[in-house]
Parts: structure tokens; sequence; C-alpha cells
């Protein structure tokens, strides 16, 4: 029965992905180091990066929960301060040895879940139809979400205002509403709000006195997560969005019978061809419908989405994940050196706030050079083979009807276009 029910369900065995109202989650390669590193800065936040919100969530009030009772960031704070005698009696050892097999727990588990999603993504990836459930565009009483562009700077910029906002912009509902609530209760707890403005009007004493360093050292971490899961997860929506829509565009506009009619190089009695480049944007299918709304017929359109230009994917990327991609040590050395700026802010002249800016962008720029020494090869290769155009459009037309084709196209954001003119034909016999 259950094998009965396989072939006659006709779904898919490998999903690449789901798109709902509230949400979307995406099976991609992942690095394993970058996800365990994440669990290490705050148990649960590596679990949600793979959408395992169930048991993020558990990890992430747990980790609320147990710390505060322990002490154990105000014991880290007077610990790396030289004040080893105020943290050995600051911190409770009962909560302590509850919060060590589950904080190393979070780690390993973290790096176990990221390399079966990688077997999985690979697979889905190798699978023709893995894409094909995926919807454009999802749609309930009181929430919609759709695919589409979506800039990966703003989420990062959203995130630094307030960390929630950046998942909010792409959609992630729950990750989202969930980081907004933590991050309320850790600044409210700290005195977060009113040491930043003493701080900016010179009083760095009375400033470091307010805070409080158990609540305070949650923030660097709740930061540098929110803005790199936010970056990180805005570029996969966006890979989605591509994948997505390829497969649209092979199904619907490649037509036998447009090979069979159609020669590019060949007179046709008055009749030519377009050529157009694309990025992958919405804006793409628009202009397809504009065309057939003008009389262009779907058999004389043909789209060419470039799905080649990435390499297949390796069995060897199961563990090591696909390396490091742009921005990963600039967020992690910006929340290592922002928590280490807030910890000695308290005993430096300045204090928490002060220091704690000073580590994020310090360690922010250090990272980034340095994500950028990793990949400069691989920049130089992306250069080279030149950043535009991810689908070629090819429409086949009257030559009286070009004018209007242009207008469309370019109204459409057209990356550059071709008509193939008389003078580049050869006739037939």
């Amino acid at each position: 029965m259950p094998a009965q029910n396989l072939i006659t369900n006709n779904q898919p065995r490998y999903k690449k992905g789901v798109v709902t109202p509230y949400n979307y989650n995406i099976v991609e390669i992942r690095n394993p180091n970058v996800i365990m590193w994440w669990s290490a800065a705050m148990p649960g936040f590596g679990h949600v990066m793979l959408c395992k919100y169930l048991k993020g969530f558990i990890l992430i009030i747990w980790e609320f929960a147990v710390n505060v009772n322990a002490n154990i960031n105000t014991a880290i704070v007077y610990t790396f301060t030289g004040r080893f005698d105020e943290a050995i009696q600051v911190v409770d050892p009962k909560w302590v040895l509850l919060y060590m097999p589950v904080y190393t727990y979070a780690i390993w588990d973290s790096r176990r879940a990221t390399i079966d999603l990688n077997k999985y993504a690979i697979l889905a990836d190798q699978s023709s139809d893995s894409i094909a459930e995926i919807n454009s565009i999802a749609i309930s009483a009181i929430e919609n979400n759709y695919l589409d562009k979506r800039k990966p700077w703003l989420a990062v910029f959203w995130s630094v205002v307030t960390p929630g906002l950046g998942h909010l912009y792409i959609n992630r509902l729950p990750s989202g509403f969930y980081l907004l609530i933590w991050f309320l209760v850790a600044i409210w707890f700290s005195n977060f709000l009113p040491a930043i403005h003493l701080t900016f009007i010179g009083e760095f004493q009375q400033a470091t006195s307010i805070l409080h360093p158990q609540w305070v050292l949650f923030l660097p971490s709740m930061y540098g997560y929110a803005a790199y899961s936010a970056y990180v997860l805005c570029e996969n929506f966006n890979k989605l969005m591509e994948k997505q829509q390829s497969y649209f565009l092979e199904e619907e506009y490649q037509n036998s019978s447009f090979k069979e009619k159609t020669n590019l190089l060949t007179e046709r009695s008055g009749e030519m061809n377009v050529v157009a480049s694309f990025d992958h944007t919405v804006y793409l299918e628009l202009a397809i419908k504009e065309l057939e709304r003008h009389g262009i017929s779907k058999e004389n359109i043909f789209t060419v989405p470039l799905t080649e230009k990435n390499k297949p994917k390796k069995n060897s990327e199961i563990i090591r994940g696909s390396g490091f991609s742009l921005l990963d040590m600039t967020f992690a050395l910006a929340t290592v050196f922002s928590l280490f700026g807030v910890i000695y802010g308290f005993v430096l002249a300045g204090g928490p706030i002060a220091w704690g800016l000073i580590g994020l962008f310090f360690g922010g720029g250090v990272g980034f050079l340095l994500d950028l020494f990793i990949r400069k090869k691989q920049f130089k290769l992306k250069k080279m083979k030149g950043e535009g155009g991810e689908v070629v459009v090819v429409i086949h037309c009257k030559e009286d009807r070009i004018p209007l084709v242009k207008e469309i196209l370019f109204d459409h954001f057209t990356v550059g276009l071709k008509v193939i003119e008389e003078k580049f034909k050869v006739e037939t016999d």
C-alpha cells in the first residue's frame, strides 16, 4: 500500500522548498561550521537558520532561562575583567551544570542536522522535478508571500536597526517575530536604551552603572545573528525565485514549433527576431504577458534560462558545505569583537555601549577584509564572466512590430537586446 501511494501521489521525492503566506523554507547547501558557530553564539540560532523552529525555539528559551538563573553572562564579564572572586561568587553551580550539556548538544545537533539536510539539498538540486511544486505566490486571508528579488543589504540594514525586522522584510515571520520578542526582553532588562542615551550625551560612567551585564551580553549575539541570517536567507530566497522562474519559463515558453519555424540567420519574408537579455525578476514575466496581450503569441516567444552557470554539487559538500560565502567572517568577527567590547567596556572609559560599537565596527571591518581575501579568486572569475543577463528571450515577429516589442522590453528593464536585421541574415533557397 505505501508503494502504491507513492506511485499514484505523483509528488516529487526531493522537494527544493516551500512558500507559504507566513514563511518560506529552502533546502540549500550550508556550511556546518557556520551553523555550529551561531549555535555556540546562542543555542537555537543554528536550528532556526535551518528552519527547525520548534527545536530552535526550545533551545533559545532554555538558553535565556538557564543562563539568567546561573548568572553565566555576569560571571563572564567578571572573569574577563579580572574579578575572579566575584565571578565565583555570582555563578550558581547547580544551574551551570544543567546548562553545559544542553549547550554542547545544541552545537553538536546543529552540525548533524546541517550535514543531513545537505544530502537532501544535493538530491533536490539533481532532481528535475524538485522545483515543480513551489508556487510563486501564496495567499491567505490575513497574509501573503511571493517570490521576487529582494535586496540582502536592506535585510542587513533593518536587522541592525532592530533584530527581527530583516526577517520580517523577507517574510520569515516565525523567526522575525521571535527575534523581536527576545530582543525587547533583553533591552528591557539590560537598560540598554537609557544607557545608549547616556553614552551619546557623554555620561559614560552613569551609562555603565545602569547596564545589567547579565542581559546586555545577549545583545551582540542577537544583533550579529539577525543581520547575518537575514542576509543569507535573503540570498537563498532570491535563488529560489530564479530556480522557480527558470522552471516556469522552460515549461511555458520553449515551444518546439518555435525551433521548427525560426532561424535567426535566415530571411523570412519580413519576419524578424528580437533577442533580449533579462535578470531573474517578475518584470520578465510581466514583459512576456504584455507581449502576448499585444498579439505576440506564445509560440513566437522562446526563453532560455541560463541554468548551467553553477557547477554541480559534489558529495564532499555534504560535510564542508559550500565553503565560506561573502560576509561570513564579517558578521562572525563583528559579533565577537562587539561582545568583548561590551565586556571590557565595564572597566574602560567610555562604557560598554561605546566599546561595543567600536568592537562591532572594528571586527566587522577586519572580517570584511578577510572575506574579500578568501573570495578574491571567485570575485575575479565572476567579473570575467559578466554580471548581467540570466535569461535570454527570443521574440519572433513581423518587422513592423519591432518598435512595439522594443518599447515593451525596455519598459520592463531588459539588460539589453538586439534585433537580427536584414544585413545580418542570409537568404535561403
